[in-house]
């Protein structure tokens, strides 16, 4: 698999259903270069195109896992890799503790779904966000060195923490926009995929 077709799969694994739009956007290349890869993969059985948009087949995640392996052999043996991840996995807790008391408030001793009409409160938690998000630099500049398009969860999360500043809290964590969750979760199951590692949490 060419590095072009691993990420154009890649991404449509990382979000299970992608228009080549939001492909192009993911990775960093022209629509008409995704499409140019998504024929090529359906006819290998690794996706499936229909109503505008591309869905990975059951041989999709083997075949990225095979790819990872050899792509990322090096990567797996860097030690500056390993200790910023390592890092990680405590920043990953933290961020996953940061985004539930964005989505729930404690009410006398109970948790109730967060109205976001405390906005000092919001502040408070997008400010958390903010410092976690940072804490990642090392990590994806250590990736990047090996792979260039790792640069680009930098990239999408200063667009999402810059929507966040103007007044666009969605972007904390809708599932619907690239919000920093989605760009968070989505790097967190790169990062698996290229460790050749499974998901404990």
């Amino acid at each position: 698999m060419d590095p072009t077709g691993y990420d154009v799969l890649n991404v449509v694994a990382l979000k299970k259903m992608a228009t080549a739009a939001a492909i192009a956007e993911t990775v960093g290349i022209g629509v008409a270069a995704v499409d140019d890869v998504l024929g090529p993969l359906a006819a290998q059985g690794l996706v499936v195109v229909a109503g505008g948009a591309a869905l990975p087949t059951d041989a999709a995640e083997p075949a990225l896992k095979a790819a990872a392996a050899d792509r990322y052999a090096r990567l797996r043996d860097d030690a500056v890799v390993l200790a910023q991840v390592e890092r990680f996995e405590t920043i990953n807790a933290q961020f996953l503790t940061t985004i539930s008391a964005w989505q729930q408030v404690d009410v006398g001793g109970r948790k109730v779904a967060n109205d976001h009409a405390d906005a000092e409160y919001d502040d408070k938690i997008i400010g958390r966000i903010d410092k976690l998000v940072a804490r990642l630099d090392p990590l994806i500049d250590a990736l990047a060195a090996h792979d260039p398009r790792f640069a680009r969860y930098a990239t999408r999360f200063a667009a999402a923490t810059g929507q966040i500043d103007a007044g666009r809290h969605e972007y904390v964590s809708s599932p619907t926009l690239d919000s920093v969750h989605t760009v968070w979760f989505e790097f967190h199951e790169d990062l698996l995929r290229t460790l050749g590692r499974d998901r404990t949490e």
